[in-house]
């Protein structure tokens, strides 16, 4: 059994890593793991505070009124920097003593400044709406999972900590975690999607199977394992919105116990379900259930872990100063949000409580001109060979960093004539902008990795390093997304349409220069061009990236030559091709597939495990005519593959498909599948929202009765068949994507 210490008893000096952190009556509980694997429970007095800007008559009423709430906390003047203007402000500073009080005078305060008929003038709030393990963090200089000293008195009261690492290391090791993993049995399908399943808990390679049904047989089981372990993650599949919900429910009914958390006397924090729209689409995140001392991830409820595991997590963590539970359930535009908001903080800007900057007025013309997006090209229809691919790295933030790109620093008082190009806007040269002066070292970082990941001799470090720079790419995507978006912090739509401006320019003039060299562009798109010359090697490539680097002032990368690149036609229209869908093998014997079957997320298994066989095939290809002439044993082993359909022994899973529902089950007009499905669902108690997956198998495409034409994948069995000729056409569609010619 490993030991568990939720308080120190003596004074002593502690090294480890920061695991948890959280509001206690006071101050922080801050949770500590050693090299040995032991746990440290501490606490660290801290006195969280925020800012009120306004008239002064306004201010002066907003001071009578928090008095009226009878808490301990201290008003007084203060001096911030305002974010667009950089000029020094008058505030009061409200400072809270019991940190469980922050968000009830914050409320209290807003509740001032949405009251009716008050004609003084608005308050503006700032650093309010920080969580407060995010302000702790900013103002002690504290990251989730760093390594540190602390000096600790006889009751677990801090007395100093010592940070020893950086959240810009990039050899930085985390503590030794035991990790307990929580399933249920069978197939990845939802469990509140299908008929009930036992419960699998591994830790430590052994796994154990609980049968739900008695309530209190389960618990006592869990419970035991909970003891025994004493886990530091307990990282599930499903845990968000039904494990954890169950186990809890039982405990309830039963009466008993149940020991999630490590801090006695809390309760699991429980987060609401939400379904908003993001690019163009209704996304759903599942309800949350946080633990205290201890950490529970979902990885189906994570987009971090989902894109880059664990590791992923962990560096953004560390660098957003957002505890890792609460990292693994938010978005990356949050965490680099918080990033910024660090920046803001340590400079002394104050961070508005929301966006209060809206957009300058646009004439129709203004708009036609600045709305425009990123440059894509139609890309030339076929297969070819020796096509060499150049890609601008991190093209939107490195603009944003070289041009100053920043939503303070555009159309700026002081510098009309630096314009940007096509567009009206212009760039202040004399002060420097948050945006930029985050993005350095964000820039600097991945690249560090990218070295790293390539120079590794270790897969299980190649790994590591491949998976943290992905986290970063996801952050930079995002960075420059986010300039766009409307409620942004730190964002403004001024901004993002001088980054595609920029990036207009410099993909044009690339291609002039590759043009002006003898080079054919065969497709570009944003920040990437495929090339052709005869007889070109990589070091005619090579060469001619850092002219491009050197004239267009942002770096280009040469990825690689093709032995064979294919652009295959639309599927409504076989005389065009689609910018962001091609596949092709490098010389190295690395393929590149974007946009097609084995690609999707909505796409059947059955279909991308055919689909990745056909392309293993034609991967051994080293040029366009290897490729025509491996396209009969394509063809052969499509007609294996339909002969497994035919022959009805397909397993349902292999052919769920997965479906994001845009609306309520209800809600759907017409017959869809996935308005089917949604309504057999619905109908067995299962509730469904929009933005959530359901998945299912095509099971007759031509019923006359529509509840006959698809099943969700949950609650088939033997009694049913699936559609063979469906499939057998999303199998051949899924073929002819990679045959020349095909249509």
């Amino acid at each position: 059994m490993k030991s568990r210490t939720p308080v120190i008893r003596s004074g002593l000096t502690l090294k480890g890593w920061v695991f948890d952190l959280y509001p206690v009556y006071g101050g922080m509980r801050l949770w500590l793991i050693d090299a040995s694997g032991k746990k440290h429970g501490l606490f660290d007095s801290f006195s969280p505070w925020f800012y009120i800007g306004g008239p002064p008559a306004r201010l002066r009423e907003c001071c009578a009124f928090i008095a009226k709430l009878k808490l301990p906390l201290r008003i007084e003047k203060a001096e911030g920097i305002e974010f667009y203007s950089g000029q020094t402000i008058p505030v009061l500073q409200v400072t809270v003593f019991n940190p469980l009080h922050f968000a009830k005078v914050v409320q209290w305060v807003i509740s001032l400044e949405n009251k009716k008929g008050y004609k003084g003038g608005s308050l503006a709030l700032y650093n309010c709406d920080l969580s407060l393990p995010q302000l702790y963090c900013f103002s002690k200089g504290v990251f989730p999972l760093a390594f540190c000293e602390i000096e600790a008195g006889p009751d677990g009261a801090i007395a100093d900590i010592k940070i020893q690492d950086s959240i810009w290391d990039t050899d930085y090791t985390i503590p030794p975690l035991s990790i307990l993993h929580l399933r249920m049995e069978g197939e990845h399908i939802r469990p509140d999607h299908t008929g009930t399943r036992a419960l699998e808990v591994e830790i430590e390679g052994q796994c154990r199977t609980l049968e739900w049904g008695d309530d209190a047989a389960i618990l006592e089981q869990f419970n035991h394992i909970l003891r025994q372990y004493d886990p530091d993650l307990i990282l599930s599949e499903w845990g968000d919105p039904y494990i954890l919900p169950q186990l809890m429910r039982s405990a309830e009914r039963m009466g008993l116990p149940l020991s999630l958390n490590r801090e006695p006397h809390k309760k699991v924090q429980a987060k609401k379900e939400r379904s908003y729209f993001s690019y163009g689409a209704i996304v759903h995140r599942s309800e949350a259930r946080l633990l205290f001392g201890r950490w529970h991830i979902d990885r189906c409820n994570s987009f971090l872990v989902g894109q880059t595991d664990l590791e992923g997590l962990f560096e953004f963590s560390r660098l957003s100063k957002i505890p890792v539970q609460q990292m693994a359930r938010t978005s990356t535009g949050t965490a680099i949000t918080s990033m910024q908001m660090d920046l803001a903080f340590q400079d002394g800007i104050l961070i508005p409580w929301r966006k209060r900057e809206p957009e300058g007025f646009k004439s129709a013309g203004q708009l036609l001109l600045t709305d425009k997006g990123g440059l894509t090209y139609t890309p030339k229809l076929g297969l070819y060979e020796s096509i060499g691919e150049l890609d601008f790295a991190s093209m939107y933030p490195s603009l944003m960093a070289k041009y100053n790109i920043s939503p303070e620093t555009i159309n700026c008082a002081c510098c009309p004539d630096n314009r940007v190009p096509e567009i009206g806007h212009h760039l202040c040269k004399k002060r420097r902008g948050l945006i930029p002066r985050f993005l350095e070292p964000f820039l600097e970082k991945r690249a560090r990795y990218k070295v790293l990941k390539k120079t590794a001799t270790d897969p299980a470090k190649r790994r590591i390093y491949d998976e943290r720079q992905s986290a970063l790419k996801w952050g930079l995507v995002t960075t420059f997304g986010y300039q766009g978006y409307k409620n942004a912090r730190f964002g403004k739509i001024e901004a993002h349409e001088t980054i595609t401006a920029y990036a207009r320019e410099k993909l044009l003039q690339a291609k002039e220069i590759a043009e002006n060299e003898g080079f054919e562009m065969l497709h570009a798109i944003v920040d990437s061009l495929w090339l052709k010359r005869a007889g070109a090697s990589e070091a005619d490539y090579e060469i001619l990236c850092e002219r491009i680097s050197r004239d267009c002032e942002i770096p280009i990368a040469f990825e690689g030559i093709y032995s064979w690149l294919l652009f295959p036609p639309s599927k409504s229209n076989p005389k065009i091709g689609v910018p962001n869908r091609y596949l092709g093998c490098f010389r190295s014997g690395k393929t590149k597939l974007r946009g097609i079957e084995v690609r999707r997320s909505d796409t059947a298994y059955f279909i991308k495990k055919a689909q990745q066989a056909f392309i293993d095939i034609l991967s051994e290809a080293k040029d366009a005519q290897e490729y025509k002439a491996r396209v009969p044993e394509v063809i052969i082993r499509f007609e294996d593959y339909r002969d497994q359909l035919r022959s009805g022994q397909v397993p349902f899973f292999e052919l769920a498909i997965a479906k994001s529902l845009s609306k309520a089950p209800e809600a759907y007009q017409k017959a869809s599948l996935s308005a089917i499905v949604a309504k057999e669902l619905s109908g067995r108690g299962v509730r469904l929202v929009p933005g959530q997956t359901i998945s299912y198998v095509i099971t007759d495409m031509k019923a006359k009765l529509p509840s006959d034409r698809a099943r969700a994948i949950g609650f088939i069995d033997g009694a049913w068949g699936y559609d063979v000729e469906k499939y057998e056409s999303l199998l051949r569609e899924a073929m002819e994507a990679l045959l020349p010619n095909a249509r």
